[in-house]
C-alpha cells in the first residue's frame, strides 16, 4: 500500500506536462516510444525553465493536450519518405523524435528496446539566431543585432543560454526576417535526422563504439551531469559518409537533394563559427570527441562528393565562407574581451530594452510563467 501511494505521489510530478495515458506509459515502460517518452518527461520535470515551457504549452492547449504529439518528426518521415522502400525498411527497428535538452545535436543511442535517433529541439534555436546574423534579408538589420544573434546562438550551442525562448522571444525582427530565418531550418532538420539514419544504414554502430552521454549537460562542474545515456559514437571517415548518404539516399529527387545540400552547407557554414569560439574558450572540451570532423571539413567534404546539377552556383558558397570567416576576428575579440558574456547561465538578447528590436524588458515571473 505505501509503495503504491509513493508512486501515485511519484505521478503527480507528471500531471502538468503530460496526459493520463502518457503517465501510465511513463511508469510502465513497454517499448521504445515509451522509453523516449520517458526521456522526455522526466528531463522536463526535473529542469524548471524546461517545465514551465511546457506547462505554458499544456495551459494552452487544455483540451487536447499531449507530450509526446507536441514534439515534430516531420522531418524525420520526410527522409524516410524520400529514400528507396529498401532503405525504409531498414531504418524499420529505429525509433526516433525530437526532445528537449541543453544538448543541441542529434544523437543516436542505444536501448533495451533497440536504437533510438533524437534531436534536440533547442538545436532549431541555434539555427535561427545563426541565421538572423548571417543571411541576406529585405528588411535592414544593424549590425550589433546581428551580433548579438551570433551571440545569442553559440550561447545555445555553449549550453548557458536558458532554454526558454518560446515564452521570453529575446527581441523582435520584421516578418520577412522571421520568415526567412526560420524557412531553411525544416531542411537542416531534416538532413541531421538523415545523417543518423545514415549511419544505421550504414551499419556504423557498433557495440563496441559506446560511451555514455547525458541528456542534459551540467551548467557548472559543481552541477551533476543528467542521465547519461550510451551513445554511439564513429570515426572521423564515418562521420563524412553520413554526411553524404543522408543527401544520396535521396535517389528520385535531384531537385530536393540540391535543396538538403544548401540546406546542409548553412548549418556547417553557422557551426564553424561556434566551433571557432569552442577553439578559444576550450582548447581541450571534452564534449567535442577528437573522432568529429571540424564543420569546415564536413562542409568541403560535401561540396566535393555531392553531384550537382548544371548551373549550380558553387561560388556563392565560397563567398558565404568569406563572410563567415569575416567575422571570425570580432568574434575571437569579443570572446577574449566578455568571457563572461558567454560562460554565464541567463538569456542575451537583441538589444537593449526599449529599443525597436527588443521592446520592453519582460519580467521573469511577473510577464511570463
Amino acid at each position: 500500500m505505501n509503495d503504491m501511494n509513493e508512486i501515485e505521489m511519484q505521478k503527480m510530478f507528471f500531471h502538468p506536462v503530460c496526459n493520463k495515458d502518457e503517465i501510465e506509459r511513463i511508469f510502465n515502460v513497454a517499448n521504445a516510444t515509451d522509453y523516449l517518452l520517458k526521456l522526455r518527461a522526466e528531463t522536463i520535470v526535473d529542469h524548471m525553465r524546461l517545465f514551465r515551457v511546457y506547462r505554458n504549452k499544456a495551459l494552452a492547449r487544455p483540451d487536447g493536450w499531449s507530450l509526446e504529439q507536441s514534439f515534430d518528426i516531420g522531418h524525420f518521415q520526410n527522409f524516410l519518405n524520400r529514400v528507396s522502400s529498401h532503405i525504409r525498411n531498414k531504418c524499420h527497428p529505429v525509433t526516433f523524435g525530437n526532445m528537449f535538452s541543453n544538448d543541441p545535436n542529434g544523437t543516436i543511442f542505444a536501448s533495451s528496446f533497440g536504437p533510438i535517433i533524437t534531436i534536440s529541439e533547442s538545436l532549431s534555436f541555434f539555427l535561427k539566431f545563426a541565421h538572423l546574423a548571417l543571411l541576406d534579408f529585405e528588411s535592414t538589420l544593424p549590425m550589433h543585432v546581428r551580433f548579438n544573434a551570433l551571440r545569442i546562438a553559440i550561447r545555445v550551442m555553449l549550453k548557458t543560454e536558458a532554454m526558454d525562448f518560446l515564452m521570453d522571444p529575446r527581441g523582435i525582427v520584421p516578418e520577412d526576417v522571421g520568415e526567412a530565418i526560420h524557412a531553411p531550418i525544416p531542411l537542416q532538420m531534416e538532413f541531421i535526422a538523415g545523417h543518423e539514419f545514415a549511419h544505421y544504414v550504414l551499419d556504423h554502430i557498433s557495440s563496441h563504439a559506446v560511451a555514455d552521454k547525458p541528456i542534459f549537460h551540467a551548467i557548472t562542474d559543481r552541477d551533476k551531469e543528467y542521465k547519461p545515456v550510451p551513445v554511439y559514437f564513429n570515426s572521423q571517415q564515418q562521420e563524412l559518409d553520413a554526411d553524404a548518404q543522408a543527401i544520396l539516399l535521396v535517389e528520385n529527387d535531384p531537385q530536393h537533394r540540391v535543396e538538403l545540400l544548401d540546406a546542409a552547407l548553412l548549418w556547417f557554414g553557422c557551426l564553424d563559427l561556434h566551433e571557432t569560439v569552442e577553439d578559444v574558450m576550450y582548447p581541450q572540451s571534452p564534449w567535442k570527441p577528437c573522432s568529429h570532423p571540424t564543420a569546415r571539413q564536413r562542409f568541403e567534404n560535401l561540396l566535393s562528393h555531392i553531384p550537382t546539377p548544371d548551373g549550380y552556383d558553387l561560388s556563392r558558397w565560397k563567398i558565404f565562407l568569406k563572410t563567415t570567416d569575416t567575422l571570425k576576428p570580432s568574434l575571437i575579440e569579443d570572446v577574449s574581451a566578455n568571457m563572461d558574456a558567454y560562460e554565464m547561465y541567463g538569456s542575451a538578447y537583441l538589444d537593449e530594452p526599449n529599443t525597436e528590436w527588443r521592446g520592453p524588458a519582460l519580467i521573469d515571473r511577473k510577464d511570463y510563467y
